[in-house]
């Protein structure tokens, strides 16, 4: 499957509100249709005509709907049958598929970077931009390390009941050619990716503290999207730091508290003074 054959099953979505979050303009792409409603219109008999125009999609796609748009919507129609869709949001994308930059260059923090001001058509065309070239970087990934893939699909799996609707990204995952891992594959992934960059009991231990609920699964896979690439210029974004809470406790339990291992590479030269001194000094007293 290609990204333009996922996009032809997507609406793709942007709202645009005042201060008081009253909706003054609408756009939507499915495909070569597009629908806008600016100025003076009718809220209710719009949003009728929008639910009608997503009812042929699969998924709907936008950047930070997930707290943005379709919450208002909800709040205006809760009975609109396209809230009941599968969401991608292009913002939970981008830490997994650029790791290794604090943002996408369309995206700035967690938002859109526009050549235009407030036209949500032209920002729903941006997204679906965006969803690509995060489509490219995952294709790539699974095409030399079909693990991670496989790793993101499980962390964002089972989350019925869950407050972060993913359903929607793990058929993104799947579309790539993800294959469904057991929890022990997920821990062997994880275990696998992180040697040499965090301390390797807390792996272990927060592997199966974190694996094990479906609820923490996707702050998971932040760390280990940060963690490939730690080292480099690599930021987690404010944003996912604040989505996702245990991604702190998660990093300091990995990288931030030494043990006393000393078969554990990472910290015994991680947090041995000495060693860092002498890497200062051009040399090394480790094994001294």
């Amino acid at each position: 499957m290609t990204c333009k054959d996922f996009l032809d099953m997507c609406l793709c979505l942007d709202i645009e509100t005042s201060g008081s979050e009253i909706v003054y303009h609408l756009g939507a792409v499915r495909g070569d249709v597009v629908f806008e409603r600016k100025g003076r219109f009718d809220l209710q008999s719009s949003l009728k005509e929008l639910d009608d125009l997503a009812r042929p999609a699969q998924y709907i796609l936008g950047h930070n709907i997930l707290g943005h748009d379709l919450p208002i919507l909800e709040s205006q129609a809760p009975h609109l049958e396209l809230l009941n869709k599968p969401v991608i949001d292009t913002l939970y994308l981008s830490p997994l598929a650029f790791p290794e930059n604090p943002y996408h260059r369309l995206v700035k923090d967690y938002k859109l970077v526009r050549d235009s001001i407030n036209d949500p058509v032209a920002d729903a065309r941006l997204s679906a931009s965006v969803f690509c070239d995060q489509w490219n970087s995952f294709a790539a990934l699974q095409g030399n390390e079909k693990d991670i893939i496989s790793f993101y699909h499980y962390c964002f799996s089972d989350s019925k009941g869950s407050s972060f609707r993913c359903e929607g990204l793990t058929e993104v995952f799947a579309a790539l050619g993800a294959e469904s891992i057991s929890e022990n594959e997920a821990f062997q992934i994880f275990e696998g990716q992180t040697q040499g960059k965090a301390c390797e009991n807390a792996i272990a231990m927060v592997s199966l503290k974190y694996l094990l609920d479906p609820e923490k699964r996707p702050a998971l896979a932040y760390c280990l999207a940060w963690l490939r690439v730690a080292g480099n210029n690599s930021v987690l974004p404010p944003w996912v730091r604040h989505r996702f809470s245990d991604i702190v406790p998660i990093l300091r339990e990995l990288r931030d508290i030494p043990c006393t291992n000393p078969s554990c590479r990472y910290c015994q030269t991680t947090h041995n003074p000495r060693f860092q001194l002498g890497r200062l000094r051009g040399r090394s007293f480790l094994f001294d």
